[in-house]
C-alpha cells in the first residue's frame, strides 16, 4: 500500500501550497494513508463519530469563525477533545491568525498543525491532486509501454524475447515510447496510468546497441512521459503444441491493480513481423472501442450463410421427393 508522511507532504508542497508547520514537529513522520481529506464543521460541533483520524483534517473560514465565537473555556474543551484523537495532521487554510491557545494544544497533544495562506478554493484542488498522485495504488511491471495510435499498449514477455526491439521498430514508424524495462503503474480512479521510472526515462535498451536515448535520437515527438494503459500484448515463444487464438472470439484479459485489461498473445517465431502485428492489435482495439468486433461479425455472417444453405438444401430435398 502506498504511504505518505506528513514531513514528505510539507517538503514537496511547501512552496506550492505556502505551507508553514506551526506545531507537532516531533510527529511529522506520521503516515497519511487516505487520499481524501475531511472538513471539520460537524466534528467541532460535538459529533465526533464522523471523524476520520487517518485523513488530513481541514479547517477553513467556517471552522475558524465557529471557534472564535466560543468563549475561551468552551473553545479549549472542544479543541482538546478534537486533538485527543490520533489525527495524522491538521491543515488550516486562509492564513488567518488562529484563536488563542490552539497552537499550544496541538503541540501538547502532538498533532501536526500546518497553516497555508492559500484560500480553501485554491488549496483543496491542489491538495487533492497531490494526494491522488502519491497514494494511488501502485505496481511495477517488467515490460515496455508504447503509445500506438493513442492506445497505451503494454508489451510483456520473457527476457530476451524482443520487447525492446519491437519498441524501437515502432518508434521508427512514428509511435511514442513511454517506458522500457520497468513500467511504473498507478491506478487513478478507473484509469491505469503507466510511466517510466526517473532513472530510465527516455531510455531504451537494445541488445547489440546498448542503452539508447530515444528523445535525443528521434526528437521529443518520439516519447511520452505517461499514458493510460488500455491493452496488453504478451509475446510468447512459438510452439506447435500450444494452441493459439485463430478467430479472436475468446477474448482474454489480465488484471493489474484490480483493473481488467484486454490481453492479446502473439507467438514469436523467425520471419514473423511482430511490430506490424502489434500495430494491427492496437488498430483492432480502436475498432473494438467503437463497438465493432470483426470476429463476431464474421461469426454472424457465417451463421447466416449456413442457415441460407440449409434452407436451400431443405427446399431441394422437398422438390426431389415431390418429383418421385
Amino acid at each position: 500500500m502506498a504511504q505518505l508522511s506528513v514531513s514528505q507532504l510539507i517538503e514537496d508542497m511547501r512552496e506550492e501550497l505556502d505551507l508553514e508547520l506551526l506545531a507537532g514537529a516531533k510527529r511529522v513522520p506520521t503516515i497519511i494513508h487516505e487520499k481524501r481529506f475531511q472538513k471539520n464543521s460537524v466534528a467541532l460541533s460535538g459529533f465526533f463519530k464522523s471523524l476520520h483520524p487517518d485523513r488530513i483534517q481541514i479547517w477553513g473560514n467556517t471552522e475558524l469563525s465557529y471557534l472564535k465565537s466560543l468563549d475561551h473555556s468552551t473553545r479549549k474543551e472542544t479543541v482538546s477533545r478534537f486533538f485527543s484523537y490520533p489525527l495524522c495532521a491538521l491543515l488550516v487554510s486562509g492564513g488567518e491568525a488562529l484563536p488563542e491557545g490552539i497552537v499550544g494544544l496541538a503541540e501538547c497533544q502532538g498533532v501536526p498543525l500546518i497553516r497555508s495562506r492559500l484560500p480553501g478554493e485554491e488549496l483543496l484542488p491542489q491538495l487533492t491532486a497531490y494526494l491522488e498522485s502519491k497514494l494511488a495504488s501502485h505496481a511495477r511491471m517488467h515490460g515496455v509501454l508504447i503509445d500506438l495510435y493513442g492506445v497505451g499498449v503494454l508489451i510483456l514477455g520473457k527476457s530476451g524475447i524482443g520487447k525492446s526491439e519491437c519498441a524501437l521498430h515502432l518508434v521508427t514508424r512514428g509511435h511514442r515510447l513511454v517506458a522500457d524495462d520497468v513500467v511504473d503503474m498507478q491506478l487513478h480512479g478507473q484509469e491505469l496510468l503507466g510511466q517510466s521510472t526517473d532513472l530510465l526515462k527516455n531510455l531504451l535498451e537494445v541488445r547489440g546497441l546498448g542503452v539508447l536515448n530515444i528523445k535525443d535520437l528521434f526528437g521529443v515527438v518520439s516519447i511520452r512521459y505517461e499514458k493510460n494503459v488500455e491493452m496488453i500484448v504478451e509475446l510468447v515463444p512459438w510452439s506447435s503444441n500450444q494452441p493459439f487464438e485463430r478467430l479472436g472470439m475468446d477474448l482474454e484479459s489480465k488484471e493489474i491493480l484490480g483493473k481488467s485489461l484486454p490481453l492479446v498473445r502473439i507467438p514469436v517465431a523467425p520471419g514473423r513481423n511482430v511490430p506490424t502485428l502489434i500495430e494491427v492489435a492496437a488498430r483492432n482495439r480502436l475498432l473494438q472501442r467503437m463497438g465493432y468486433f470483426s470476429a463476431q461479425d464474421f461469426s454472424r455472417n457465417q451463421s447466416a450463410q449456413i442457415a441460407i444453405e440449409n434452407s436451400l438444401l431443405s427446399v431441394e430435398n422437398g422438390e426431389f421427393r415431390a418429383d418421385q
